[in-house]
């Protein structure tokens, strides 16, 4: 049974108790917990469902696996031979991912791992390997051949030093395996010659990779108000509550935020590449956990610190498919191990002064949360060493949760002491939570786009807490935008704030993404306050997004507003001149124009392109006569009719119908959104692909598009450097795209 039917059905046990009634007069979260824990039946309930999950673990389809790990180090062997290393290391990686931790597979696929890394040119990545595999136990008797290899990337990485201990080390490792002398120093002599080779031809390359170092806060940080600017400070009003204001005009694109989380968990429905303890990216070399196939790390030291802190309580829990039914409690437990062993006690107070809206949301709401925590504390209670390895009394934790009145002298104290502290960062996280997102490159509708032609989405790969950016206001429109590097969060001012103006973060969707009144119920009921910011309160800004499904007024061309109550007998009128405009005058038209939509589709499908694309003319024909000119099903069409002229290599005609999409996107967004920035990403590949497939490099077209090209690159550089910083992947793709351009444009004059 999943997680949500539980609490439903346990919620359904709990009517008859009067629970609902009487939590609106509990003040703390404890006396909540306190009247669940002394429930029977709903304990019992709970525990079995915890033990069903146990007992099943090791029928999920997500757990580790000898054959499937053999599997795949078979076929990374085969793509190894046939010099496809790339090939290999995935297979490789996916080899050590399934091994269990007592099977020699594991370090094996990782040594296969450092062997493709090293004809990838990836010589600190392969010393990684080779340490990481001599740690997970790679054969004594073998580590001479992983010596050889290490050495050989030292001497590529220009560190002789260490190429010479590393033989050193093959000395001693043959020489305490008694291997035979004539075969000892056969070997010796055949190490040392290969060292002296290299150092006399020695390659130049070295590995450059490196994580982007944090950018600065504007005018440095403020000393009272943690990882934040020195231009911002907190205020307090009863209305209000706590928020964020301007104390020095701040100009749009300073940052005022650079904040790590304090703790964050991934997405579990996502197979993200991020390290599951920074967030970084892991690349194609992750480090596996040596007992479940869910976490993986950037590098050694992560896997120890989660190894040494959360994650010897966590593991199980994967192995369960535990963290993928509970959702948003899964941080709350991450959190819960994050404050039981903390040293910083001023980050602890912030954290425990998050709000919890405990009194506000909803009584069903609430116990199922509490119900959560209960469970949550049951897993770490069986299933877990996390009561004996931490001392309750001692940590910092007991300074500042003393809401809840437990002496902590008893197993039951001690038990209804973290579910309380549970069900507080449930409710704190409902309220407090932050989405990390990253962009990535997706082949755009790869049913029918043949050419690699991507588009940029932005993507939600983990979720987080973040204290001190958690005290700024919302607003639908608002005056801040985040982006994120690894789990730390980078806030930019989006316009001028004058000194005295709050600054906003916007909680959801904005009002260019999301309609008020869907806003507001969102606002309402995760938030527990009605949204009366000026996007909410102006007329202009409702009518926002209804512009992008209207259609057209035959009067004015405007955009017709379908609001029946505006005017008697009329369905719609417009938003510019007014006119009342019956509902029925374009449905024929539009039906048509579907029919060529669907036909298109079907044409697609069977590779007849130039059928196609006479129906989408028919259909984006249609649909100027009968919507709005800036509506999304115009700009959906030609969307498409690009693509299908990128298909057939007719660059210059999907450069046209996608420059015209631009400008529909701008109005929608705003000309330095990132929908902007992704759809010229788009447009710069068409581009790119026309300058280099091109002969006739002498027309007006070649040298305009050439000139375009140089254009919509910049701005696609400056929209991204703005909104997420040069950090950002998409940067670097953009400047490579730019240097392939530089090289196009040497033997031109433009």
């Amino acid at each position: 049974m999943d997680w949500y039917k539980v609490t439903d059905t346990l919620n359904c046990m709990l009517k008859s108790s009067r629970l609902n009634d009487e939590i609106r007069n509990m003040k703390y979260e404890n006396e909540l917990i306190s009247r669940l824990l002394h429930n029977q039946e709903v304990m019992k309930f709970m525990s079995y469902w915890l033990k069903d999950l146990y007992n099943t673990k090791n029928e999920r389809k997500q757990q580790k696996n000898l054959e499937k790990s053999t599997a795949f180090k078979l076929s990374g062997n085969k793509e190894f031979q046939s010099k496809k290393y790339v090939a290999s290391l995935e297979s490789y990686t996916k080899s050590a991912t399934y091994a269990p931790s007592n099977s020699i597979n594991l370090s094996i696929a990782i040594a296969n791992r450092s062997a493709s890394l090293f004809y990838l040119d990836r010589w600190q990545d392969c010393i990684s390997d080779i340490n990481l595999a001599i740690k997970l136990g790679y054969p004594e008797n073998l580590r001479y051949k992983l010596h050889l290899r290490a050495a050989q990337c030292y001497l590529k990485l220009h560190n002789k030093t260490s190429a010479v201990e590393t033989v050193l080390q093959m000395h001693s490792i043959l020489n305490e395996h008694n291997i035979s002398n004539e075969t000892k120093g056969r070997q010796i002599n055949d190490i040392m010659s290969k060292v002296s080779c290299m150092e006399e031809n020695a390659d130049s390359t070295t590995d450059t990779t490196e994580f982007p170092s944090l950018p600065e806060v504007a005018y440095g940080e403020n000393p009272d108000f943690r990882c934040a600017s020195a231009a911002v400070e907190i205020k307090c009003a009863p209305e209000k509550g706590r928020y964020v204001v301007a104390n020095r005009d701040i100009k749009r694109g300073q940052i005022l935020f650079v904040e790590k989380a304090f703790a964050f968990v991934p997405l579990c429905h996502i197979k993200s590449d991020n390290c599951y303890n920074c967030c970084r990216s892991s690349g194609n070399t992750p480090v596996p956990c040596t007992e479940c196939v869910d976490s993986t790390y950037c590098n050694i030291t992560c896997w120890d610190e989660a190894r040494s802190s959360y994650h010897r309580w966590e593991c199980l829990g994967n192995q369960m498919g535990l963290w993928a039914e509970i959702g948003i409690a899964y941080l709350a437990i991450r959190m819960l191990f994050k404050c039981t062993t903390a040293t910083d006690d001023n980050r602890l107070n912030e954290v425990q002064k998050l709000v919890t809206n405990f009194s506000k949301l909803s009584p069903d709401d609430v116990i199922s949360y509490g119900i959560t925590a209960i469970m949550l504390m049951m897993y770490l209670s069986k299933y877990t060493d996390f009561f004996k390895d931490v001392n309750l009394k001692e940590c910092l934790v007991l300074k500042f949760y003393k809401d809840f009145n437990c002496d902590l002298t008893t197993e039951d104290d001690e038990q209804l002491y973290v579910s309380s502290l549970l069900l507080r960062h449930i409710l704190q996280l409902i309220s407090n939570g932050h989405a990390i997102t990253k962009i990535k490159a997706v082949l755009n509708n790869t049913c029918y786009n043949k050419n690699k032609v991507f588009t940029q989405q932005e993507d939600r790969i983990a979720t987080a807490i973040y204290p001190s950016a958690s005290m700024m206001n919302h607003s639908c429109d608002p005056n801040i935008m985040n982006s994120f590097l690894g789990q730390f969060l980078i806030t930019k001012a989006t316009q001028d704030i004058a000194a005295g103006e709050e600054v906003f973060n916007c909680y959801g969707a904005d009002f260019r993404r999301m309609l008020r009144k869907d806003r507001q119920e969102k606002m309402e009921s995760q938030y527990c306050f009605k949204c009366d910011c000026a996007a909410c309160t102006i007329p202009e800004c409702e009518d926002i997004l209804k512009k992008f499904i209207a259609k057209k007024c035959p009067e004015c061309n405007g955009p017709l507003n379908d609001n029946c109550s505006v005017l008697y007998r009329s369905s719609m009128y417009c938003m510019d001149c007014g006119a009342a405009v019956y509902e029925n005058i374009y449905d024929f038209t539009l039906r048509q124009a579907q029919h060529y939509f669907e036909k298109a589709e079907i044409c697609i499908e069977n590779e007849n392109y130039d059928e196609a694309l006479d129906k989408l003319k028919k259909c984006l024909r249609l649909r100027k006569d009968a919507l709005y000119k800036y509506h999304d099903d115009i700009a959906d069409t030609m969307d498409f009719i690009a693509k299908v002229y990128a298909i057939v290599g007719q660059w210059l005609n999907s450069i046209s119908y996608l420059e015209h999409n631009i400008v529909a996107i701008e109005e929608k967004y705003g000309s330095w959104s990132i929908e902007v920035c992704n759809e010229i990403n788009k447009l710069t590949d068409i581009c790119l692909e026309y300058l280099q497939e091109e002969s006739n490099t002498s027309s007006k077209f070649y040298k305009n598009t050439l000139k375009k090209t140089r254009r919509y690159l910049n701005r696609a550089q400056e929209i991204i450097d703005f909104t997420y910083g040069p950090w950002n992947e998409v940067y670097h793709e953009i400047a490579v795209k730019k240097e392939i351009l530089s090289s196009i444009l040497k033997n031109f004059n433009v």
